[in-house]
């Protein structure tokens, strides 16, 4: 880290979470992991993907979800960010979900500004998967003709990366 006379490690000069004498601010750290699914257009058309967890602990506090693509002019894509699928997931242990339910349900709608945590913290040990299905609700039909439309899912937690190591 480059140490800064007077200011500490920190590259937000001035924090006040790090002070003059700090070698690690801590040991735990925002962590995002994100999966591409390419989603069918047709009414019921089924994608799968999955995000494997670092070999860290990590605790998961929000899942977020978007279609990706030319949304900002629907007329002339046929994209919307609509909400019109629904998503199951689960990791190797346990269904977090009975069946598909409509993400802006489960998640919220990050439109309208309205996105929701999960009711409490999942932690995770490391080298874990969590497996996604999403399944289309709407017929969609794009400019250009295209077979599939692409949603990302987005978890948000805290990585535990451990104590700093003392040589």
């Amino acid at each position: 880290m480059v140490n800064v006379p007077g200011q500490g490690p920190s590259p937000w000069i001035g924090s006040p979470l790090f002070g003059r004498y700090d070698k690690d601010p801590g040991r735990y750290r925002p962590q995002y992991y994100h999966v591409e699914i390419d989603v069918p257009v047709t009414v019921g058309g089924i994608g799968r993907g999955s995000i494997p967890i670092n070999n860290e602990p990590f605790c998961m506090t929000r899942m977020t979800h978007r279609i990706i693509g030319p949304t900002a002019d629907p007329t002339t894509s046929g994209l919307y960010q609509d909400g019109q699928y629904d998503i199951e997931w689960k990791d190797e242990q346990r269904n977090y979900v009975d069946g598909p339910i409509n993400a802006n349900i489960m998640w919220g709608w990050d439109e309208s500004g309205y996105v929701m945590d999960l009711p409490f913290p999942l932690p995770f040990v490391g080298n874990k998967t969590l497996s996604f299905t999403v399944v289309n609700r709407v017929l969609r039909v794009l400019v250009p003709t295209a077979d599939y439309f692409a949603i990302q899912i987005c978890l948000a937690g805290i990585a535990d990366l451990g104590e700093l190591e003392r040589r």
